[in-house]
């Protein structure tokens, strides 16, 4: 039978304290697969990292948005932390305080598999995990692939079906910078977790304790990931076009994304000539910048839009790509009528039209 377990963050702490050591597995850091890999081989979810601190930059608020790293086996490394950077206290099994990281200080970092050709080169970090215990046990990121629960143990795949992780009602729950209840059954495909366990043999391990993340589905977008999306897609083209944006380095994580996007007159930038890769990708910017990557098609006299009462708030610019959309099927309004042009885009509505225009 299938319980709500409620576990506080003490009860997670509490189980972490009291678990056996065991030898860790290690997650040998990945090199990113060519095009030619990617036909046969998938990327992995993210790509573990560890070192040490050599440089933390903050930005006028003091938030840390980047981490310069440096490792005896891997290298240096420009770790790019977001809004979703995830910071994990390993040996407490909870959230843990950016504010106190130093430098110097080891740790583990779980990074985008998708790497910038810079020097050194830089990735987004997923999860930053802190206080590590002598690599016992060291809490792992894992993406939910599919889950299986039978008999009250569930089992979860990852790792491109590498990985099957078993919990149980032995397993102590709880939920990313939350005190709220979690059950077994809240962990879905598509689901984001740090996972506690020992030893793996066989392909399979026995979770202690799972953290669940914020749902990735609902991350909102930004104008740097969108174009880096769709630079991944055609190849990672070379291409020489004097990009002259000032708030985009040349060395920076999205810059060849964003010069070839400018090429290709799928971006330009704002008036004041900055580019804002930071900045959260609306809904009618997502369908536009689509719309061009399409091949801007135009329809006359559309008039599909005409039934919402929010179809005023598109912006010029933008009404032949939502109209586009919406005849195609690839945007439509959300669950209260409504279709929110103005609203943040997400991750999750990017690639199902990606999906979508793929299919055709």
């Amino acid at each position: 039978m299938n319980k709500k377990l409620p576990v506080l963050i003490l009860t997670g702490a509490l189980a972490c304290t009291m678990a056996l050591p065991a030898l860790a597995v290690e997650q040998t850091p990945t090199a990113v697969p060519t095009a030619a890999a990617e036909e046969t081989q998938a990327l992995p979810s993210s790509v573990l990292y560890y070192g040490t601190v050599q440089e933390i930059v903050k930005d006028e608020n003091g938030t840390i948005t980047r981490l310069r790293m440096d490792s005896e086996r891997y290298g240096e490394y420009i770790m790019n932390i977001t809004e979703q950077t995830v910071w994990i206290d390993s040996g407490r099994c909870t959230a843990s305080d950016p504010a106190t990281l130093a430098e110097g200080e080891g740790i583990y970092v779980f990074h985008s598999a998708a790497a910038a050709l810079s020097l050194p080169p830089q990735s987004t970090a997923l999860a930053v995990v802190r206080d590590i215990p002598a690599d016992a046990g060291t809490a792992q990121f894992h993406e939910v692939e599919a889950v299986a629960l039978e008999d009250g143990q569930l089992t979860i795949t990852t790792n491109n079906g590498g990985l099957s992780i078993l919990a149980d009602q032995d397993t102590t729950l709880s939920r990313y910078g939350s005190d709220e209840a979690v059950a077994l059954e809240d962990i879905q495909a598509g689901s984001q977790v740090m996972a506690w366990y020992g030893s793996a043999s066989s392909g399979q391990a026995s979770a202690y304790h799972l953290m669940l993340l914020p749902d990735a589905a609902d991350e909102t977008l930004t104008r740097g990931e969108l174009v880096a999306i769709l630079y991944e897609r055609e190849g990672k083209p070379v291409v020489d076009f004097a990009m002259d944006y000032s708030d985009v380095a040349g060395d920076s994580e999205y810059a060849e994304a964003i010069r070839w996007a400018t090429s290709e007159q799928l971006v330009s930038g704002y008036g004041n000539g900055t580019f804002g890769p930071e900045d959260t990708v609306t809904r009618e910017q997502l369908v536009t910048i689509l719309w061009r990557y399409a091949g801007s098609p135009m329809l006359m006299d559309y008039t599909g839009l005409s039934q919402y009462a929010d179809v005023g708030e598109i912006s010029r610019f933008a009404q032949p790509a939502f109209a586009w959309a919406h005849q195609q099927g690839l945007i439509s309004a959300e669950e209260d009528g409504l279709l929110h042009p103005q609203a943040d885009a997400t991750r999750e509505l990017a690639e199902t039209m990606l999906e979508q225009l793929s299919a055709e």
